[in-house]
């Protein structure tokens, strides 16, 4: 063989595309010569290239044994072993290519991605700023950066380097996506639309864009926009399960115009939901992939402000959301043996959560639970999935024996709780952070309980009981929940009510009149079912001169003017004008909200989903609670405050009833005083109870000891 026209003829099939005559000759020509890097190498390419990734490897590192200086070749393996995402051998790779090549900008690049595959965030963002060191107007390593900014949640960090990227090259549609997802994590949801609109207009057929245009239009209530979205979403990409996910979760509006529109809803998600569990398929590692990082994107989250029992369909959630977990992570997925206890050694309880920070499910349900547990009989592991820190997470730490945060690979996550042995693992709310339902999906202690954070059944078949409280239950709770129900004593919390700095406020700095009586109603609009508005105007009616103080939602002006709409039609049907009673506060923090509890006559609690952590701070500041028990554990938070105080007076027995009450107490100031005198007498009987604490002791050594002999 005449070597120089053998490879002139490589060369000439290779220009003309023509990748299996190049690898052919590319063969011929090592029956002569075996130990020819450079062929090996172009041999090496030419098979990547023709997707033929095994051989392709195979050929690099019989390149690099007859030239161990081919810094290209390594760069190439990493890649490769990328692809198959075999992290930790494509790290190797990439360094041993900047041993031989420190100014090597690719394989910095494409490390750092590696690194932020695996979670390792810190390393990835050393690595992406060496290689902006070495080439600073390199568009796509600025994007990758901004990445692993945003995984760590430092968002501003992180749009500074998607701006970065944009102010390089204008066109990356991608950058302009991911800047969209870091504006709506933030509310700016204007700048979020604004971005998704650019890099479609830059690629009119990306399907995330259009994805993540449809979530943020149904946030702020535009459903039909962002049904339209998701399907444009899903007809350039068929297969594109999180986007067909989102479609389903989004036939759950935030507010309704009407009863109707509720059971229609209801009636379209459940079609939806069916029909994507039908239709996902997890024939494949990449089906399976793809299902997994859909779990958790989306939750429905609004099903449960419906007001009906949802036990059903969250059946069918949570079955689909297990099984798909399953599949992905299997070694994860099977009940462990309950662990030895040893006499006198405590039970090793985690609890996993996404708000381990001043948020009501930590104020409320976590923070009296773990600061009152005995040292003696639990030993607490947490588990931060959020990335919100403040003061209350530093007092978090303090209770745990280990606690685990920032954990950004959650196959990493999954084995450390694992690993920790533990013997029960607490959810105190599934079905709001992401990545909780995901871990609450597969098996990582022999028991798993889940709470009333957010409080609707799991659904998922993965967790045993739920813990709640006596006082909040009916004789018939059991049927609405897929875990089992365990009643502990009273509201099952260890509640200490949260000091507030006082400050001056006037009715005038509201904007509210100088003499109405004045109703709070300031909770999350989703809250207030249509059926029940009726109930504004009849009080308005008989009491006159009164004002309804509504929260605003900031994200939304258009939510905020659905619900106006429905609550003016209603008072003009009683031939009243809702702008003489209905107000609209701007979102307020905790210490003005504090102060309008002071401000305020009474409290209405909304009617199907009752108030908690506000009927708890309303009642601090002795403001008369009206409330009405639903037949939902939701909906009677503030009737169990109420009775557990023995204040039953403000309980109503019926819509009509509860009228009946906001009225009585608009025109009598007398008894509203009464009420209040009342409430500053007994309000500390629901602050502290200490026997919700025994009682989950006592539950939890129950349970463990009960698997440990089932497992003998």
């Amino acid at each position: 063989m005449n070597i120089g026209k053998a490879i002139q003829l490589l060369l000439n099939h290779y220009r003309e595309g023509d990748l299996h005559q190049a690898e052919h000759t590319c063969k011929e020509i090592l029956k002569v010569q075996p130990r020819n890097a450079e062929i090996l190498h172009f041999l090496a390419i030419i098979c990547a290239e023709l997707e033929k990734h095994d051989s392709s490897i195979q050929y690099f590192k019989r390149s690099l044994q007859f030239n161990k200086n081919n810094a290209d070749a390594y760069l190439a393996l990493g890649i490769l072993m990328q692809k198959k995402g075999l992290m930790d051998e494509a790290i190797s790779y990439f360094q041993n290519a900047i041993a031989l090549n420190p100014s090597n900008v690719e394989a910095y690049n494409n490390m750092g991605s590696a690194l932020n595959e695996k979670g390792q965030l810190d390393e990835a963002i050393t690595c992406y700023q060496k290689a902006i060191e070495i080439s600073p107007s390199n568009a796509d390593i600025y994007h990758n950066l901004a990445i692993s900014f945003q995984a760590k949640g430092l968002i501003d960090e992180s749009i500074k380097y998607y701006q970065k990227a944009i102010q390089i090259n204008p066109n990356l549609q991608a950058t302009y996506n991911n800047l969209g997802v870091v504006f709506q994590s933030k509310g700016q949801l204007d700048e979020a639309i604004n971005c998704y609109q650019k890099a479609l207009m830059i690629d009119p057929n990306f399907a995330e864009a259009y994805f993540h245009l449809g979530n943020v239009q149904q946030w702020i209530g535009k459903r039909e926009e962002a049904l339209s979205a998701l399907d444009n979403a899903i007809k350039i990409k068929p297969n594109f399960i999180i986007a067909r996910w989102a479609k389903c979760i989004s036939q759950l509006p935030i507010v309704y115009p009407d009863q109707s529109s509720i059971a229609e809803s209801r009636k379209l998600y459940h079609k939806e939901l069916i029909k994507l569990k039908e239709t996902i398929h997890l024939e494949t590692p990449q089906d399976i992939k793809d299902a997994a990082e859909a779990v958790g994107v989306k939750q429905p989250f609004y099903l449960a402000y419906q007001g009906f029992d949802d036990r059903e369909l969250q059946q069918l959630y949570g079955e689909l959301v297990c099984k798909i977990m399953s599949y992905r992570y299997p070694q994860f997925s099977v009940r462990p043996i309950m662990p030895i206890l040893i006499h006198g050694t405590p039970l090793r309880v985690g609890i996993v959560s996404g708000y381990f920070h001043d948020h009501p499910v930590w104020k409320i349900i976590i923070k009296g639970w773990i600061e009152n547990f005995d040292k003696n009989k639990i030993n607490l592991y947490g588990y931060y999935t959020g990335k919100k820190k403040d003061t209350e997470t530093e007092k978090a730490r303090t209770f745990f024996a280990k606690f685990i945060e920032d954990s950004y690979s959650f196959e990493d996550f999954c084995r450390t709780i694992s690993n920790d042995n533990l013997h029960v693992i607490i959810y105190p709310e599934i079905g709001m952070d992401s990545t909780t339902v995901k871990l609450a999906a597969l098996r990582l202690a022999p028991i798993q309980c889940t709470s009333w954070g957010h409080p609707d059944t799991s659904g998922l078949p993965t967790i045993d009981y739920y813990l709640s409280g006596e006082l909040m239950e009916t004789p018939d709770s059991d049927t609405y929940y897929t875990e089992r129900l365990i009643r502990l004593p009273n509201l099952s919390i260890h509640y200490t009510p949260q000091e507030f700095s006082s400050i001056g406020v006037t009715r005038e700095m509201f904007g509210l009149q100088p003499k109405s009586i004045l109703y709070h109603c300031c909770q999350a609009l989703f809250k207030f079912l249509p059926q029940y508005d009726v109930v504004f105007p009849r009080i308005a009616q008989q009491v006159g001169n009164c004002q309804f103080l509504f929260s605003s939602l900031p994200e939304s002006v258009f939510l905020i003017e659905q619900f106006r709409m429905r609550i003016y039609r209603v008072f003009k049907q009683f031939d009243l004008n809702a702008n003489d009673y209905v107000i609209f506060l701007p979102h307020l923090d905790s210490v003005k909200y504090n102060a309008l509890n002071r401000l305020c006559n009474i409290f209405l609690d909304p009617i199907g989903w009752s108030g908690c952590t506000s009927t708890l701070e309303a009642l601090d500041c002795n403001l008369p609670v009206i409330a009405f028990p639903y037949f939902l554990m939701r909906g009677r938070e503030s009737t169990a405050i109420l009775n557990m105080m023995g204040l039953k007076e403000t309980i109503a027995t019926s819509i009509d009833d509860y009228v009946s009450l906001a009225v009585k107490l608009g025109k009598d100031s007398n008894l509203r005083s009464q009420i209040s005198d009342k409430i500053a007498r007994k309000k500390h009987i629901v602050y502290q109870d200490i026997t919700c604490i025994a009682a989950l002791e006592d539950f939890l050594e129950a349970v463990v000891k009960e698997k440990l002999k089932n497992d003998l």
